[in-house]
């Protein structure tokens, strides 16, 4: 063939993430880890405000560590994609400042998603007691070591806050995009 031929078009899996967008695991793993994320954390919330006997917070708990299970299970499979795609280019060009924002609230939100399960899990095994959810032992007590007990309770009872920050801010940010900025990076996460 003679003269000038055009470079055929990169073909990207719909499954897969590309340099411009997400791929089907990624939506599917995004919205299933929001979710058992933000039911572990609304349950934990609750607990933690209940005045509730003990023993009628007990069916909370278990459902919060079957959430909390989860979400590591998610998560690392979350994280674990990220790390092997990367994280897609910016539908457009933002300041400085809100590509650091968004970057940070990103990392912060993939760490959450393992720190939270991880301190909860440290919470139950080095406080003396079995991870059992309705009654299946998942993993067995360390015994009590009271300096990890200590960092998992700090580290589960004092991040919420700013999850929950991190969250508004990611919420925000993608609303901003799709309502004011009008582009397409909010339908790139939901559109098929």
């Amino acid at each position: 063939m003679h003269g000038h031929q055009q470079p055929h078009p990169v073909k990207t899996s719909p499954i897969t993430d590309g340099s411009t967008h997400f791929g089907s695991v990624s939506k599917i793993n995004h919205w299933i880890t929001a979710a058992i994320f933000l039911g572990a954390l609304g349950l934990g919330i609750f607990i933690e405000n209940s005045e509730l006997p003990r023993e009628a917070v007990s069916p909370y708990m278990q459902w919060h560590k079957a959430f909390g299970v989860s979400v590591l299970i998610f998560g690392l499979w979350r994280v674990g994609w990220r790390v092997a795609n990367g994280f897609p280019k910016p539908v457009e060009q933002m300041p400085a400042w809100q590509d650091r924002t968004a970057k940070v609230v990103h990392v912060g939100l993939l760490t959450a998603i393992l720190a939270m399960p991880i301190s909860g899990i440290l919470m139950s095994i080095a406080g003396g007691r079995d991870l059992s959810i309705w009654g299946l032992t998942l993993l067995p007590s360390l015994g009590k070591i009271e300096w990890l007990d200590t960092v998992a309770k700090a580290v589960h009872e004092t991040a919420p806050p700013v999850i929950l920050l991190m969250l508004a801010l990611h919420i925000f940010g993608a609303l901003k995009h799709h309502f004011i900025d009008r582009d397409t990076t909010l339908r790139r996460m939901t559109a098929g």
